[in-house]
């Protein structure tokens, strides 16, 4: 029995799980937990990791996970293909998102599950959802209320250009700016809120 992730706090692996195992628990005063108790919750989510065939032919999702129970999530624009961010889920956040038709992360420097668009509005809305061959890496192809994605204010969060080729070669980069134009500032779209970029 695979036990689920419901939350914030990464329990310990079993021994060998290598991805298909991952305990948490319930996120406290979000309706699962009324009481304000961390209580473990566990049901069976994804399919057990096999063969090499069923991995990558099989129509069984059987996702694997990294040593910290996250998997990256790659977000692009349904309608243009912009890429628009880059996260990472827990299996508690991919079993939401494909229940829910919403992307759900996980976020590394909260040690927190969330719902994107929980606080800005800017939620996104899953119209596809894939994995890659060899199932540990997802993309969803979404529709985002507002159209932006980044925290900083940007459409995009990949907002920058690295130069490349001989002619920088030796230099440290200068970032080029691709998009000029700010929706807000964190502090107006999150007050009170640390922001996440961490140094």
């Amino acid at each position: 029995m695979t036990a689920v992730a419901m939350g914030n706090i990464l329990g310990d692996w079993p021994p060998g799980a290598r991805g298909v195992f991952i305990r948490t628990f319930a996120v406290p005063g979000q309706g699962s937990d009324p009481g304000g108790r961390e209580e473990e919750m566990s049901q069976e989510l994804f399919a057990q990791r096999r063969s090499i065939e069923q991995v990558e032919e099989g129509t069984e999702l059987a996702p694997r996970f990294d040593e910290q129970g996250l998997i990256p999530a790659v977000t692009t624009d349904f309608a243009t293909g912009e890429l628009m961010m880059v996260g990472y889920m827990n299996a508690a956040a991919l079993r939401l998102t494909i229940e829910t038709g919403q992307a759900h992360y996980f976020s590394r420097s909260r040690q927190a599950l969330w719902r994107k668009g929980e606080t800005s509005g800017l939620v996104q809305h899953v119209r596809e959802l894939l994995i890659d061959d060899d199932q540990d890496c997802v993309w969803l192809r979404v529709e985002i209320d507002g159209g932006i994605s980044c925290h900083v204010g940007y459409r995009s969060c990949f907002y920058r250009r690295i130069p490349v080729g001989s002619a920088h070669a030796g230099e440290t980069p200068v970032l080029e700016f691709t998009m000029r134009d700010k929706a807000f500032e964190f502090e107006e779209m999150y007050p009170g809120q640390p922001n996440p970029t961490k140094l």
